[in-house]
Parts: C-alpha cells; structure tokens; sequence
C-alpha cells in the first residue's frame, strides 16, 4: 500500500502536459497552456494549476491554435479574429473606410460582450465614425468604449492618438451645444443610444440623457452642484456633463455663479474643449434669465439683460477654444437671437452672418 500510494502521489505531482498551443500575431511567442476556453471574449489558456494562472488573448492576436482541446466551432473564432486584424491593422495606417466593413459585420456580435476584444471593435467603430464625421455613428461605440474602460480594460490602440478624454471619458468632439440645424439630430442619437443602453448599461445611458438634456435645452440640476460631492457611483463623465447641467439649469444669478464656483473647483484646469463647454453653460443660463427679466422698467432692463447675456455667449468664440467650430456656431447663433430681441437687428443680422461661416467651418472639421 505504502508503494502504491508512492506512484499515485508522484503522478499527481506531474505536470499536466500541454494541451493547447496558441500561435499569436505580430511576431509574439506562442501561448502554451493545459486547456483553454474559447468564446466571443477571446481565448482564454490555463497555464497552470493555480486559480490566477491563465491569460486571455483578444482574437485580433490569434493567428492559429493548435492541440486536442481545439474544436471545430473555434473556427468561426478564428474567422472573426482575422477580420479584427485587418482592421485594427487599416486603422492603425489611416485606412478607416476599408477598416469599418470588417468591424460593421462584428458590431452586433460583440458590442454587449465584456472584454479586450470587444473593447477593439467599440473603440474601431468609433474611431471610424469620427474619422469620416459620423456624429451619429459615434455615440453607441464611445458609450461601449466608456464600459470597458470602467472594466478596466485598456484601449486596443495603444501607439495611436486617443480619441476619448482620459480624464473624464468625454469625447471633444461630442459636444451638446450645437446650431439649430445639428441640434435635432444629435438630440435624437442620443435618445436613441440611450434607449439601447437601456438597463444592461445604465452608466451608458445616463451619459446619453445628460446629453440629449443639454442639447434639447432641457437641463435638470444635480442633486448637488459640486462635481466633488457628486455620488462616487457616478461615472466620470456623468459627473462633467451634470456639473454643466447644473449651470444650464440654475435657477438665478446667484445659483449660476455658485455652479460656477463648483465647476471650477473640480475642474481647474479643464481640457479646452470643457473650457469652451462652460462658457456656453453660463452663457446660455445668463440668455434664460435675462429673458426672464421682469421689472417696472421692464424694456430697458431687459434689453440690457439681453446684451449682457450675449457678450457672455460671445466670449466663446473670443477664447479660442472650440476645436470643433460648432460650439463657436451655437454661441453666436444665440447672441445674434438675443441681439434681434432686444431691437439691434443690424447687429443681430452681421452675427448671423458670422455663424453661418462657423457651421460652414465645424461642417467641414466634422467631415476631416
């Protein structure tokens, strides 16, 4: 007995032989691993006998596997993962157009599935709905791109320039104060992405609202207006999109300028494109309430009121901030509207004018 229990104690202490073999792309060693589990997340090889000993390899990086755990439905797998290749790969030199057929035909596969390999096709799409100005395009990838990242999960572009705020995990190019003629549009993609959220990504949709909120005009206060102290479970972008909420919807001078006081707290130096953001909020505010003027010297105050608030809007475009010339557009846009109110219709006239040429411009900026 004493023999026997020798040999079984031995044969357990062997190493399991190798069972699968992973050969990967770009030059990589080979995988090797006593098993694998392979499925839309990509392939996942144990290495070992301890709980944390496997890797999970994106099916971009799979050129081949090899042993007697491989089936035949791992061919599909491996189908896809050459597509996802010669995407990443057309993305990475600039060819978007040729790239997008190849991530379009996985997009429904993949994009409610965790993981690097799905995080390849969001962040894929978006870069190729961005690259040929597809606004609409753009919003369900980024919000996958925004749930994967909060998973942890790095970007799959590593060597090119990022695309999404790493700070707060806004997209620049994605902002809520548009022209009238955008305005529509983006409130309804949003909606839309939205509604597709829906209860598996509610971080997701409550971007998407915030949004469609700010762009309709629409705005709610947060149930604070300090960023700081807003609930830890909010996302990172949520938290930047209701700090200008909060401004957008303040109910008086003295709330705006205390919204004001939150923002710059939180965010003291923000990226240019969130600078541009604020001013449009505060603008945008000061035109609500100036509209609002009442008074027994109602026309002149009011008439003043409404200057004030356009010079306020018009400090947008005067900080050279706006990437986009979209967010410029919208602010004097509404400055020329509050100008014809308040009765200086040749003014009102020269800045409607001088939009029109910046939705020209942010058209054009949308279509590079």
């Amino acid at each position: 007995m004493t023999r026997v229990t020798i040999i079984l104690a031995a044969l357990l202490a062997t190493p399991a032989l190798a069972d699968v073999t992973v050969i990967l792309r770009g030059g990589e060693q080979p995988l090797v691993g006593t098993s694998m589990l392979a499925d839309a997340h990509g392939v996942d090889v144990r290495t070992g006998a301890a709980a944390n000993a496997h890797t999970l390899v994106p099916w971009d990086m799979v050129r081949e596997l090899k042993g007697s755990s491989v089936g035949a439905s791992d061919a599909e797998f491996l189908a896809m993962g050459e597509d996802l290749w010669r995407a990443r790969v057309r993305i990475e030199r600039g060819d978007t157009p040729l790239a997008l057929p190849l991530l379009s035909k996985r997009w429904a596969q993949l994009h409610d599935v965790e993981g690097p390999t799905a995080a390849l096709v969001a962040e894929g799409m978006l870069r190729c709905a961005l690259a040929s100005g597809d606004m609409r395009g753009a919003i369900e990838p980024w919000l996958a791109c925004l749930r994967h990242r909060a998973a942890g999960v790095d970007t799959r572009f590593p060597t090119l320039t990022p695309v999404i705020d790493a700070d707060n995990g806004l997209l620049p190019q994605f902002s809520p104060f548009l022209p009238a003629a955008r305005r529509a549009d983006f409130v309804a993609a949003c909606e839309a992405a939205r509604t597709s959220a829906g209860s598996r990504d509610i971080a997701g949709a409550e971007v998407a609202a915030c949004l469609a909120r700010i762009a309709a005009g629409t705005p709610t206060a947060a149930n604070t207006a300090d960023p700081a102290a807003a609930p830890r479970t909010a996302s990172p972008a949520v938290r930047a999109l209701s700090a200008i909420e909060t401004m957008l919807a303040a109910p008086d001078a003295r709330a705006l300028d205390k919204a004001v006081a939150a923002f710059d707290r939180a965010y003291a130096e923000p990226p240019s494109y969130l600078a541009a953001w604020r001013l449009a909020a505060i603008g945008s505010c000061r035109a609500r309430l100036a509209r609002a003027t009442t008074g027994a010297t109602t026309g002149a105050a009011r008439n003043a009121a409404l200057s004030h608030a356009a010079l306020e809007l018009l400090a947008v475009p005067a900080a050279s901030l706006d990437r986009t010339g979209l967010v410029d557009a919208y602010a004097i846009e509404q400055a020329a509207a509050l100008i014809r109110e308040s009765g200086d219709d040749a003014s009102a006239a020269q800045l409607a004018a001088l939009a029109a040429d910046k939705i020209q411009s942010g058209n054009q900026t949308s279509a590079r």
